[in-house]
C-alpha cells in the first residue's frame, strides 16, 4: 500500500539532488532517454501532463478510475515514468498523483505493458484529533501514558491512508512542540506514529528526543521493554531473531528484529542511535528484512 507514496517521496528528493543531475550528464544513454538513474536498477523521469495523457492506454485507464471516484476528474495530475528491475524482470510504470485543492489526494500506478492502473492509494490530510476513530484515540492515550516523552507534544499533521491492495485504513500522526509544521531544519522535539483502524501501533519515529526512559542497559532489554509497553501480553508472541550493530550496512546505528511465532503476523524492526536509544519502530515484511541482510 505504501509503495506508491514512498516512491513519490524518493523521487521528489531526487529531483533536487545535484549528484543525480551530474550522473545523468555523465551517462549518454540515460541523457538521450531523459531518464535519471537511482542506484543500479531504477530509473525515472518527470512527465508533463501532455506526455501523461499521450501514453497509450492512459486515457482509458483514467476514465475507469474516474468512474470509481468521479470527484478526482477535477484534481490536478502529475506523474513520473519509472523503469526498474525486480527479480531480473524489467518493469515500466507511470506513477501518478491526483491532488485536490482540499485535503484529499490519490497516488496511482499505471503499468505501461498492460495499459492498466494496477494499484492506487487514497490519502486524506489534516484530520483533527477529535475526528480520529475511538480505537485510535484510545491507543494514542495509552501511548501517552507509557511514553512520557510524547505527553507534551502537539499534533501538527495527520493523514489517513487507504490502498486498493490493502483496503484497511491507516492513520499517521506527527507531533512536535509547537503544533505547527516547521519549514527547514528545526530543533523541535518530534514524534511520529502510525496506527491501523483497530488502534494497533504499526510504527513510530522518535528522533528528537530519542526514547531514553526504557528499562534495561542493552538493546535487547530496551526493545523487549518497548514491545511489552506497546503490545502487552501479545509481546510474548514475538522472539528476537537478529541483533545488528552494523550501521554502514543497515543505514542506522544498530537494530533488532522481532520475529513472530505465527506466520500470519509480520516481523518488527527496531532501530537505535549511537547511544543505543530507540529512534524507530516499524512492522515490516520478511522480504524487506531479507533484502537488507537482517535475516541472515
Amino acid at each position: 500500500m505504501k509503495k506508491v507514496v514512498t516512491t513519490f517521496l524518493a523521487i521528489s528528493l531526487l529531483a533536487t539532488t545535484p549528484a543525480f543531475a551530474a550522473e545523468q550528464e555523465n551517462d549518454p544513454i540515460q541523457q538521450e532517454e531523459g531518464m535519471i538513474q537511482q542506484g543500479k536498477d531504477f530509473w525515472w523521469r518527470e512527465l508533463t501532463v501532455d506526455e501523461i495523457m499521450a501514453q497509450k492506454g492512459m486515457k482509458s485507464a483514467l476514465e475507469s478510475f474516474y468512474d470509481k471516484f468521479p470527484r478526482t476528474k477535477a484534481y490536478k495530475i502529475s506523474g513520473y515514468k519509472v523503469k526498474k528491475i525486480e527479480n531480473d524482470e524489467e518493469k515500466n510504470e507511470i506513477l501518478l498523483s491526483l491532488v485536490s485543492d482540499k485535503k484529499e489526494s490519490f497516488s496511482l500506478t499505471f503499468d505501461i505493458k498492460t495499459e492498466k492502473i494496477i494499484d492506487y492509494t487514497q490519502i486524506v490530510d489534516d484530520i483533527p484529533e477529535s475526528e480520529l476513530p475511538g480505537t485510535v484515540q484510545a491507543s494514542l492515550n495509552k501511548v501517552y501514558s507509557r511514553l512520557p516523552e510524547a505527553k507534551n507534544l502537539k499534533l501538527y499533521h495527520s493523514q489517513s491512508i487507504k490502498g486498493e491492495e490493502q483496503p484497511n485504513l491507516y492513520y499517521t500522526l506527527s507531533f512536535n512542540e509547537s503544533g505547527k509544521r516547521g519549514e527547514g531544519k528545526t530543533n523541535d522535539k518530534e514524534f511520529g506514529i502510525t496506527f491501523d483502524e483497530t488502534g494497533k501501533v504499526l510504527g513510530f519515529t522518535f528522533e528528537r528526543p530519542p526514547l531514553s526512559n526504557l528499562k534495561g542497559n542493552t538493546k535487547e532489554e530496551k526493545a523487549q521493554d518497548m514491545l511489552k509497553r506497546l503490545y502487552g501480553e501479545e509481546a510474548n508472541e514475538y522472539k528476537i531473531k537478529k541483533v545488528s550493530n552494523d550501521s554502514t550496512k543497515n543505514h542506522f546505528q544498530g537494530s533488532i528484529v522481532f520475529m513472530p511465532i505465527s506466520s500470519e503476523k509480520e516481523p518488527i524492526l527496531v532501530e537505535f542511535n549511537s547511544k543505543d536509544e530507540i529512534i524507530r519502530w516499524v512492522i515490516t515484511s520478511r522480504d524487506f528484512l531479507e533484502g537488507v541482510g537482517l535475516l541472515q
